[in-house]
């Protein structure tokens, strides 16, 4: 401002900015203890995608290894995430030089699997706009490929004369080689060659992101909420329940799937039993799908009361 001719410049105490203070060392909230924790498990012998998997466990927590159990337990999750989120926190008491004994925690299956119906897998197949996003899906859907496994395929596993696809093994699969449709074929024909993999994915968690705006269309459109049930990884469970439903074989299921357990492939095969049985469908009809001959075959293998 001008004053009696002279310029006076006013001057102001700059505001006071408070920085939060740092996490104290040892604690997940504290950015270098968990990188050191994560160094830590690979001198362990773990891997960089196990390591990553339980980091994301200690994310959001904090206080005492003892305090963080009692936070894993309150959460709203699965009993198995629970119980992994569990050792992962009595391993970072172990890194952090303060041991703790493991809690007895009994882990129930309390997340029941979802697979949609035919129809609603159609509806969101024709709904997909975008040849890439389209041709993900429907790779899933004939067979049975994870995000990873689908994020990992490259030109040299489609031999577009025989139609055929091969899905490479990755931890709990095995490699096994599909046949694929016409519409599959010519999907990835329109696909763009930019590089030796076919959907250049930087990670597989991206795949998801790409359907989700179609889930909750379909959901606005057709009123059916379950469509926002359907993940990537549910167009899989579709595959191997549909291919148990047309062939009835829980061995040839089983390739189909590329388990190494054959206990996993029976989890399906429980699912498809439930899920008539759930639905309105006779016993007797249900058990002549499956070709069950003993007559206590159906109840026992699936918890079902006789009564």
């Amino acid at each position: 401002m001008v004053k009696g001719g002279r310029l006076r410049t006013c001057w102001r105490r700059p505001a006071r900015v408070r920085t939060p203070s740092p996490a104290p060392r040892g604690t997940p909230e504290s950015s270098a203890s968990l990188i050191d924790f994560g160094l830590w498990l690979l001198k362990k012998g773990n891997t960089e995608s196990m390591v990553k998997r339980k980091l994301r466990y200690l994310k959001g927590l904090h206080g005492s290894p003892e305090e963080m159990i009692l936070q894993v337990l309150s959460k709203d999750w699965a009993d198995k995430s629970k119980k992994c989120a569990l050792d992962v926190i009595c391993q970072f008491a172990e890194f952090i030089g303060k041991p703790i004994q493991k809690p007895e925690f009994r882990v129930y299956n309390n997340r029941e699997m979802y697979v949609p119906d035919p129809e609603m897998v159609k509806q969101f197949l024709y709904r997909i706009r975008s040849p890439k996003v389209r041709a993900v899906v429907l790779t899933a859907i004939e067979t049975g490929a994870s995000a990873s496994e689908v994020s990992g395929l490259t030109w040299r596993d489609v031999n577009f004369e025989k139609k055929t696809l091969t899905i490479r093994r990755v931890k709990g699969h095995k490699t096994y080689t599909y046949r694929v449709s016409d519409g599959l074929s010519t999907l990835l024909l329109q696909l763009p060659k930019e590089g030796e993999k076919i959907f250049n994915y930087k990670d597989p968690k991206h795949i998801n992101d790409a359907i989700r705006d179609y889930r909750k269309r379909l959901t606005r459109e057709t009123g059916n909420p379950d469509f926002l049930k359907i993940h990537f990884h549910t167009f899989r469970h579709f595959a191997i329940s549909w291919f148990y439903f047309k062939t009835k074989d829980p061995v040839a299921t089983q390739r189909f799937a590329r388990h190494h357990s054959f206990h996993n492939t029976r989890c399906f095969r429980q699912w498809f039993t439930t899920w008539l049985l759930r639905n309105g469908m006779p016993r007797e009809y249900v058990k002549e799908i499956r070709g069950d001959k003993r007559r206590e075959a159906i109840d026992i293998d699936h918890h079902i009361d006789k009564e």
